[in-house]
């Protein structure tokens, strides 16, 4: 039983951690003013698991029409808050009973989001887009747009059923890693290590965005801090961000591009991070075909989840009219091919920094 309270213990800490960045994040960025924070930061919660928010509105005007739409992205500040927590606390108190907690801890987590999946729906003041004098120049739909660009009251939400399933697939995959992190001790002092590198950076990145871009920009490191970082290293490995959009509104978000970053920085950073697990754990070609593998994998999975949807619609006498579908993406397969490509050169690098280091101090 004791296993089982602390199992459960730790899905009741990840969901608190996960709910109170979200709060603080939706507090900075003034979210207060457009819709309830209680519901609000429950959406940010079902988000973070791969849930997505729906939005339904009845502009008031002349026009008999219901707007509709959906955003799924997913706020990695928040997911990867909740999945170090949890880890922490299921691994804290070693192998024994790690099964029943890892269970325990998946399946508390998992009624625990669909407790709070229940608070998502609230009301939402928001502004269509088409209300200025840039959506003219979209074609022919933006005269139906420039109508709806006033300021309406919509309902949002976040869909119960797969909001769940979602968690359910989160919560296992977390386990998983526990389960897997608990049969190879060796590697968790090199998890707590990135753990506490994480909260440092992550802290840094704030006070920098607030002091440099004001409260709203520290609310959106919080939120999306490992999107920029793995944006940024994708973009540097040469892997491109492309943007896609359909309907009415499309030429809105056509011609964007996310821009190019420099070489060096995934360069840096991976050869930093290699010295660091050399010097942790001493350098071997196993461990650089484990650093490889890391790299490739884990810059291949943020990829796949930095995705963001966004699909706005317009249905007016039983007529369904695509106002916006955007999509911002990046090829998996190939961040997969570079990370693990840019892995293996930072971990030579290190090596020869290593042989070079121990020749110098002969």
């Amino acid at each position: 039983m004791r296993d089982v309270r602390r199992g459960l213990g730790a899905a009741a800490a990840a969901l608190l951690v996960m709910a109170a960045l979200a709060l603080a994040a939706l507090l900075l960025l003034g979210a207060g003013r457009f819709g309830d924070l209680t519901a609000l930061t429950a959406t940010v919660v079902a988000l973070s698991v791969g849930g997505s928010a729906d939005v339904v509105a009845v502009p008031s005007g002349a026009l008999p029409v219901t707007v509709h739409g959906a955003v799924d992205v997913m706020p990695l500040g928040v997911s990867l808050a909740g999945a170090v927590v949890l880890g922490a606390l299921v691994l804290r108190h070693g192998r024994d009973g790690l099964a029943v907690r890892v269970t325990t801890a998946a399946a508390g987590f998992v009624f625990g989001l669909a407790a709070i999946s229940l608070l998502t729906q609230g009301n939402l003041a928001l502004r269509l887009p088409g209300g200025t004098g840039g959506a003219s120049a979209c074609g022919p739909g933006s005269g139906v747009a420039s109508r709806l660009g006033s300021a309406v009251d919509a309902g949002f939400s976040a869909a119960f059923l797969p909001t769940v399933a979602a968690a359910a697939v989160w919560a296992l995959l977390v386990a998983g890693a526990c389960a897997l992190a608990g049969r190879f001790p060796a590697a968790l002092p090199g998890l707590r290590w990135a753990v506490t590198g994480f909260g440092v950076v992550t802290s840094g990145c704030a006070l920098v965005a607030g002091v440099f871009g004001g409260a709203a920009a520290a609310g959106g490191v919080l939120l999306a801090l490992p999107q920029v970082v793995s944006g940024a290293l994708v973009l540097g490995l040469g892997v491109p961000w492309t943007v896609t959009s359909g309907g009415v509104l499309s030429c809105a978000v056509n011609g964007i591009d996310p821009g190019r970053a420099w070489i060096w920085v995934p360069v840096v950073v991976l050869t930093a991070c290699a010295v660091v697990v050399g010097v942790r754990s001493g350098r071997s070609l196993r461990r650089s075909a484990v650093f490889v593998v890391v790299t490739g994998g884990a810059l291949a999975v943020v990829t796949l989840l930095s995705r963001v949807t966004v699909d706005l619609g317009v249905t007016a006498f039983g007529l369904s009219i695509p106002v916006l579908d955007a999509r911002l993406s990046a090829n998996p397969l190939l961040a997969l091919a570079a990370g693990a490509a840019a892995g293996l050169a930072g971990s030579l690098l290190a090596d020869a920094i290593s042989v070079s280091s121990r020749a110098w101090k002969r």
